[in-house]
């Protein structure tokens, strides 16, 4: 099943070049998802499990001009593996002309015992998953670099932790942004996103944000006082 709706892009959604931000970005596929869930009736809160976002994969054709309409498209790959499904994502404008695509993995997992948990067949079916991709492979591996150019304390605000105690999945670009260099941060220049969730950043963690200059952008690690990864993260032109 493809899922498309319109959607007006706001004020707030745009950073002070006037471009549609990253984190906007991220904002507007995270909804769109969560109302392709509601339409097909996946309330699996309500047996104490729930959707947990484990991997971001951007491209980015061209940033869109303000407040033109966006058509947003997503659809269900159905399963990657027994725990985990892909969904992808595809924006345009009105006249099908393309702005960017996006692919995320997902795990179901037991809110309690914090485990990943089997996707029923009978869940993976409300989607009537579709076989098209919007990528023609999987994402390669996203590895810790092996050394930094700078590490730098992360000063989390009240208003970045979710309502599970974590920092909410699309805060942590905006904390990439922060950690580079004042000319590339003003160059804006960024095509492709990733964005790994290993483990996730808590208001108690006191992390740490750690950056590694790359051939073709940057590679960023956050990682909790006790050391352990929570996110890798790639910008990339």
């Amino acid at each position: 099943m493809f899922f498309t709706e319109e959607y007006l892009p706001r004020l707030d959604d745009y950073d002070r070049a006037g471009r549609l931000s990253y984190e906007a970005i991220l904002q507007i596929l995270e909804n769109i998802g969560a109302h392709h869930a509601m339409r097909v009736s996946d309330s699996v809160a309500a047996g104490g499990v729930a959707w947990m976002l484990l991997d971001w994969r951007v491209a980015v054709t061209r940033r869109p001009a303000p407040f033109v309409p966006l058509r947003l498209r997503t659809w269900s790959r159905g399963k990657a593996s027994a725990v985990t499904t892909d969904r992808d994502f595809l924006v345009t404008d009105g006249e099908g002309q393309e702005f960017l695509r996006a692919t995320a993995r997902f795990a179901l997992v037991d809110v309690r015992a914090q485990k990943m948990v089997r996707i029923s067949d009978k869940l993976t079916r409300a989607y009537e998953p579709e076989a098209e991709r919007v990528f023609p492979d999987d994402a390669p591996r996203l590895r810790e670099p092996e050394a930094y150019d700078v590490v730098l304390p992360v000063a989390l605000r009240r208003s970045d932790i979710d309502y599970n105690g974590h920092v909410h999945n699309t805060r942590y670009i905006s904390l990439a942004l922060e950690a580079l260099p004042e000319a590339a941060y003003r160059a804006d220049d960024f095509r492709c996103l990733r964005i790994v969730y290993r483990a996730p950043v808590r208001a108690d963690s006191r992390p740490e944000i750690r950056r590694a200059a790359a051939e073709d952008g940057w590679r960023f690690t956050i990682a909790a006082a006790d050391g352990t990864v929570c996110t890798l993260m790639e910008l990339r032109k």
